[in-house]
């Protein structure tokens, strides 16, 4: 993973480390929209906490709103093994 991918991941919110759902769909190279089902859906069960949602713009053409999550250490491993384990290492590495 590039170093300039690593260094987004990280989101400051409410002074807690965090990634976002969208620097989770980098990490595990999948859509962000599926990303953020497969939270909701490990969240609805119990499995992790429900994290808010927080508005960050979109890099890239017609750049727009992008609501995101944001997703403790604990829980981005829960949702990447969940999306794609053989991303799990990466995860790993950057925590």
């Amino acid at each position: 993973m590039l170093d300039a991918q690593k260094n987004q991941i990280a989101l400051a919110v409410n002074n807690a480390k965090t990634m976002s759902s969208r620097q989770i769909a980098v990490v595990v190279n999948s859509r962000h929209d599926s990303v953020k089902r497969t939270i909701e859906r490990l969240a609805e069960s119990g499995v992790i906490s429900f994290t808010p949602m927080v508005e960050t713009s979109h890099e890239g053409a017609g750049s727009r709103p992008v609501e995101v999550y944001a997703v403790n250490e604990r829980d981005s491993y829960v949702v990447v093994a969940q999306l794609s384990p053989e991303f799990t290492a990466n995860l790993v590495d950057y925590w």
